[in-house]
């Protein structure tokens, strides 16, 4: 009985927190850094058996309102990658057991930001195994560390 009567003192407060106009929502750049990659045409490339990590995970609002991403999860193909769940968001892509092939690396989570309603996203970037350095593309830049970045709307 006394578990029921606490959450419904919390109760007022939840609704406080929840409530929020969806109109306030700033769009966000979110920027994926991954190592072991080249980044041709806003692809990533990677040989197999290279170590691929996922370095970094940030967004940034275009209008300087304080966000944030939240209950990240990365899968690659829709398999999930042992990462940390907490910022800094990284993981590692084992790719020695893969073949050659293009890849979808999905990142999905909880984006929050000040004066808005949690949103949640889903995103995929593209992540393509080749078998050995000749098979990159030809302009393709050494391998190392590259970020993409995209522009995170609310489609309501």
């Amino acid at each position: 009985m006394k578990k029921l009567y606490y959450l419904l003192l919390l109760l007022p407060f939840s609704l406080l927190f929840s409530c929020s106009d969806d109109k306030d929502f700033s769009p966000v750049d979110m920027t994926l850094t991954l190592d072991g990659v080249t980044l041709v045409n806003d692809n990533f490339y990677t040989i197999a058996g290279e170590k691929v990590s996922i370095e970094n995970l940030s967004v940034k609002s275009i209008d300087g309102k304080n966000s944030a991403v939240t209950n990240v999860l990365f899968t690659l193909n829709g398999v999930p990658l042992n990462g940390v769940p907490g910022n800094p968001f990284v993981a590692t892509i084992p790719t020695e057991n893969l073949a050659a092939g293009t890849y979808s690396l999905e990142i999905s989570g909880n984006l929050i930001q000040v004066d808005s309603s949690i949103k949640i996203f889903a995103v995929s970037y593209p992540l393509t195994i080749v078998e050995n350095e000749e098979s990159l593309p030809t302009d393709a830049p050494e391998i190392g560390s590259y970020s993409q970045t995209i522009r995170l709307t609310d489609n309501n």
